[in-house]
């Protein structure tokens, strides 16, 4: 019995390594990420990958089995500087905004308590380092998010779709 009692401190001590390993892990894929990280975008959804070519960008399109589609907007330097959505699910937000996810969810909590959100189904964020926007209802939502220092400066927002 002694023995296990000196195996626990050992015991608690690898698994907070693992935990803040875990914990300090880079994001697999997403907003801020290398296009690199598209691949593993993809093949968490089940998808399948189309890419065309913008002046001053490109956009990797992955859609899914279930009928979410997921575009990446990836700049020259091989950023991606800012993701959309659409389809009858929300995709998996925190690989899809990656190391952006705290900041989104934050906000959103933050508007969902105060009341600030700017309809019942639609949520509007807008902070220096990220703005999101998304809705939808039942079978039907949408979204865009992006990092305004990130976009590419002769591109508009309001062409992303």
């Amino acid at each position: 019995m002694k023995a296990y009692g000196s195996m626990v401190p050992v015991a608690l001590a690898l698994a907070a390594v693992l935990i803040a390993a875990e914990a300090t892990a880079p994001a697999r894929a997403g907003l801020g990420e290398t296009v690199a990280s598209v691949q593993a975008d993809r093949a968490s959804m089940k998808g399948q990958l189309q890419t065309r070519s913008e002046p001053g960008y490109s956009v990797q399109e992955i859609t899914a089995a279930n009928g979410v589609v997921v575009h990446e907007y990836v700049s020259s330097s091989g950023v991606i500087f800012a993701v959309s959505w659409s389809g009858p699910t929300i995709p998996n937000l925190q690989q899809t905004l990656g190391t952006y996810f705290a900041q989104y969810q934050a906000a959103e909590a933050s508007q969902r308590t105060t009341g600030l959100r700017a309809g019942h189904h639609h949520l509007a964020i807008s902070t220096p380092s990220l703005v999101v926007h998304a809705g939808g209802h039942m079978r039907q939502h949408f979204g865009l998010a992006y990092v305004p220092s990130l976009v590419p400066q002769n591109l508009s927002i309001s062409d992303l779709h």
